[in-house]
């Protein structure tokens, strides 16, 4: 990580909270995961897609937790079928039958990487309605795709939703995603950038909450100190910080 990437400059304030339930979802530890796995082949077989697959979009990649019909891999995100999808509103989803007619995907990473030409693709939103990635059927050859299709695959994208928005998930992953979350803010406390402070604090601070119920089954399990000298303190890592507003000055770097 640098410190460009972790920068207001180069991401939007409103776009900071989706990365975060990214982060706090758990779904980096979904790799292979198999009910996912279960869906995209059942997207496939449904539709008539050759390839399908579940791709997680993070501040400047895409990759896929399962894929069908071929491996999974990481994609960089700007121009990407993914990204576009995500910014749809009222995540409805993306349908291009032909990347090679649209201009905006005949550079895409999947045409250029996999010779894909068409692809649609729903988003599995969180229950507080973020949208993570996409669920996206693939074709190296241009395709029309019906309604009642499209429709499934909503559908499968809300089923995958699902999977992923499970509170055990984000338990077991609870470590990575608090260290994650606080280097972030040690690069924001470092270019001054309050506002992304703020967000980041308050995206702590939420994660927090939704582990309120495991703080006490997971006492026993304390959060190692996140760098050699970080100046965070160690506590365990369900366990709220019952001042919030020092979370900023103990991610700062040390001088």
């Amino acid at each position: 990580m640098n410190q460009q990437d972790c920068g207001s400059s180069a991401q939007t304030l409103s776009e900071l909270p989706r990365q975060a339930r990214v982060l706090t979802s758990g779904v980096f530890g979904m790799r292979g995961d198999a009910e996912l796995s279960r869906i995209v082949e059942q997207a496939a077989a449904e539709t008539g897609f050759p390839f399908a697959a579940v791709s997680i979009v993070d501040r400047s990649r895409l990759w896929l937790a399962v894929a069908y019909e071929f491996d999974p891999r990481e994609f960089t995100r700007p121009d990407s079928f993914c990204d576009a999808a995500i910014q749809i509103p009222g995540f409805a989803p993306l349908c291009v039958a032909d990347a090679w007619r649209e201009p905006r995907f005949k550079f895409a990473p999947a045409v250029i990487e996999m010779n894909v030409r068409a692809c649609y693709a729903a988003p599995p939103v969180t229950s507080d309605g973020f949208a993570l990635g996409t669920l996206c059927l693939l074709d190296q050859k241009p395709r029309n795709v019906g309604a009642a299709a499209l429709e499934r695959l909503v559908s499968l994208a809300g089923n995958a939703s699902a999977v992923i928005d499970r509170v055990p998930n984000a338990v077991a992953h609870a470590e990575y995603a608090i260290a994650e979350l606080c280097s972030r803010m040690r690069f924001a406390v470092a270019d001054e950038d309050d506002a992304l402070v703020a967000v980041l604090d308050e995206e702590l601070r939420l994660f927090e909450t939704k582990l309120k119920l495991h703080w006490q089954s997971a006492a026993s399990w304390a959060l190692p100190h996140l760098t050699e000298g970080s100046g965070l303190a160690r506590r365990p890592a369900h366990a709220p910080d019952r001042h919030p507003a020092r979370r900023a000055d103990r991610c700062r770097p040390p001088p």
